[in-house]
């Protein structure tokens, strides 16, 4: 793959790097506890009026290695000039807002550096009011029927939060007619001892070595049959350009390097947003006070096969989660081998509506006991708050056995572990190292 091709309207957004799909419940991240309110502060204004109204939440995210990030968040409607009773935009964001216990300066760096993002996107969205209104004259004149107002969101995940790194991931989401928005994903992450934004050459102390490494890996992953499905092969483009030439696009968590490949990038629109994520063991390169020294887990794209011992019984397991889909991805069914041997029936009796999801994971739940549970998430559409994940383990009886689910997607920032009954708890770093 040698060249490169986004459509315009993703290519401006790119030039002032968007912001991440909305977060209704900040998750924890880097093994740390939070508790997060968000309370949105909405203005309503005319075209000339459009000064964003921001408000920071009380609640915050707080880790045990001093930082504390809270969310500032912004809300504003925009009006016609000739009807102000007709809402022509609406503009919505939130990002983090970061204190870091002894060290102000980096807190401000790191906060000057989002603020300005912040700044861009709003100032982007208001040059779009007018072209919000001349779309819904065009579209009044020829209808005779009002539009849908443009609408625009631009929010964040936490994505690793401790003492060696901050890591965020932003998208920005417009709405300007049409059957579908477009979104744009980026990250920004900084050394949290200085609050310096690193760029991927400021992670490794050899470049060079360092890209024909990761140039390797996405090269490698992206042949995988898990990718073909994604990966349009009408657009030809240059992993190296995509990727590793002056682009935003990636981030580090607790499972290692990950890199995201936005719609019409790689793939169609359909295909949506999708990751490729190098670990951190195979991070040759990786300057020492930028790994992460936590409990093991390891994000996998779903149909990439990997190679670990599930029950410390000495001998490595092969495992392979997939969705298998119908055309169009439709009718998704969960797929799961170990070792050869198809488990995929065990997901029958859970009734999965939505197995569709950005990854699977490996990931060691007790660390003081034998296994490595293996992490899969149904996604209810429908019905948002039911989605969850389920937790199973493979023994040494070559046997897979249930462990249970906790709510919600399961991400890296999420923490999990037994509770005194032997059941599966979202907790916290304390409660998950006892």
């Amino acid at each position: 793959m040698r060249k490169h091709y986004v459509p315009h309207l993703l290519i401006l957004i790119l030039c002032f790097t968007g912001c991440a799909a909305k977060n209704p419940s900040l998750p924890v991240n880097s093994g740390e506890s939070a508790s997060l309110s968000t309370e949105t502060a909405t203005e309503s204004v005319s075209m000339d009026e459009q000064q964003p109204d921001t408000q920071e939440t009380p609640a915050a995210f707080l880790t045990s290695t001093g930082i504390t990030i809270t969310e500032q968040t912004d809300s504003s409607s925009f009006y016609a000039k000739e009807d102000p009773s007709a809402c022509v935009l609406t503009v919505s964001s939130s990002c983090p807002n970061v204190s870091i216990a002894d060290k102000p300066e980096a807190s401000q760096k790191i906060n000057d550096a989002v603020s300005q993002e912040l700044h861009t996107f709003w100032t982007f969205e208001k040059g779009n009011v007018g072209y919000a209104e001349e779309n819904r004259m065009v579209i009044l004149e020829n209808t005779g029927s009002a539009p849908e107002p443009y609408t625009a969101d631009f929010s964040y995940q936490v994505k690793r939060c401790d003492d060696k790194i901050l890591s965020f991931v932003f998208t920005q989401t417009d709405y300007t007619g049409g059957a579908h928005g477009n979104d744009w994903s980026y990250g920004m992450t900084f050394d949290a001892a200085t609050g310096t934004r690193l760029y991927l050459g400021g992670l490794c102390n050899d470049n060079a070595s360092f890209f024909e490494l990761l140039l390797n890996e996405l090269d490698t992953q992206a042949s995988l049959p898990a990718y073909e499905m994604y990966i349009d092969k009408n657009i030809t483009a240059s992993m190296e350009e995509t990727f590793l030439t002056d682009s935003p696009c990636w981030y580090l968590d607790r499972s290692g390097l990950s890199f995201i490949s936005n719609p019409y990038v790689l793939g169609s629109y359909a295909t949506g947003t999708f990751e490729f994520n190098i670990p951190y063991e195979r991070l040759l390169g990786l300057k020492a006070e930028y790994a992460y020294e936590g409990n093991y887990i390891q994000k996998v794209f779903p149909g990439v096969s990997l190679q670990h011992d599930l029950n410390s019984n000495g001998t490595t397991d092969e495992i392979c989660y997939s969705v298998a889909m119908g055309e169009n991805f439709s009718d998704p069914r969960p797929v799961l081998t170990i070792n050869g041997t198809d488990f995929s029936g065990e997901f029958e009796k859970l009734y999965l509506s939505g197995p569709m999801a950005g990854a699977y994971y490996l990931i060691d739940v007790d660390p003081k006991d034998p296994y490595i549970e293996i992490a899969v998430t149904n996604r209810a559409e429908t019905n948002p708050d039911s989605s969850c994940t389920h937790f199973f383990r493979y023994n040494t009886e070559k046997e897979l056995i249930y462990q249970g689910k906790t709510p919600g997607i399961f991400d890296e920032t999420m923490q999990v572990c037994y509770n005194s009954n032997g059941n599966l708890m979202l907790c916290s770093p304390g409660q998950a190292s006892e």
